[in-house]
């Protein structure tokens, strides 16, 4: 007759959180907009005019042309009943931006020169990366300094990492959302356009963004002796 004994296996470690978390203004704004569709070729060449007077525009506060693409075209023959026809095309737009300081003044050229359909459909951030890995960093420093803080208050030494891991779930949910999210007028602005005509008249800014929030999150595990 065999006995069999049980052992338990104590759990000696520590699991701790540590978190990091930053705001940061935007510095890359991507703007998207459209251009009326026009109904002729003769019309092309107002087009061209629009888009030269932006370019222009916008070089003289300091910004690349090569920052305003075309993202969309558009073009299409309709044929009437009586067998004229007739040319359509429209156009979207992408305009990067290096801050919201600029976004009043931009969307009112915009409105100004017939664009419409204006939205911030992006906010990044040039050193994302780095930002992101700098996070990264002091988040595994704090969650070692907790680890030594706790130790130290049981009167146990703390003894080699047994698992670090990065947790997205424990994230906040605004994270990785900004990169891809549209927002509309309505929300940029604070006292608005109005069904987006034209007003000669503001001359404070009244376009504001939220700001970047990056949070990075780790997991770690210490043993204790």
């Amino acid at each position: 007759m065999f006995a069999l004994a049980q052992t338990s296996v104590v759990d000696k470690s520590i699991t701790v959180i540590g978190i990091s978390e930053l705001e940061i203004e935007p510095d890359l704004i991507t703007l998207s907009m459209s251009l009326k569709e026009t109904e002729n070729v003769k019309k092309e060449s107002d087009v061209v005019t629009l888009e030269n007077k932006l370019t222009k525009f916008l070089s003289t506060l300091g910004i690349p042309k090569d920052n305003f693409t075309i993202d969309r075209f558009f073009a299409r023959e309709q044929i009437s009943l009586t067998g004229s026809s007739k040319f359509k095309q429209s156009k979207v737009y992408k305009l990067v931006i290096p801050s919201s300081l600029l976004l009043d003044t931009i969307v009112t050229k915009c409105f100004e020169l017939g664009l419409e359909n204006v939205y911030v459909s992006k906010i990044d951030h040039s050193k994302i990366d780095s930002l992101k890995n700098d996070l990264l960093s002091k988040a595994i420093h704090s969650a070692k300094t907790k680890a030594e803080i706790i130790a130290s208050n049981m009167g146990v030494s703390l003894g080699k990492v047994i698992m670090v891991n990065e947790s997205y779930k424990l994230v906040g949910d605004r994270s990785d959302l900004y990169y891809d999210r549209p927002f509309s007028m309505e929300e940029v602005v604070v006292t608005g356009y109005g069904s987006g005509r034209y007003n000669s008249q503001r001359n404070s800014s009244t376009i504001n963004l939220e700001k970047l929030h990056l949070s990075k999150t780790v997991i770690a595990k210490f043993e204790i002796n």
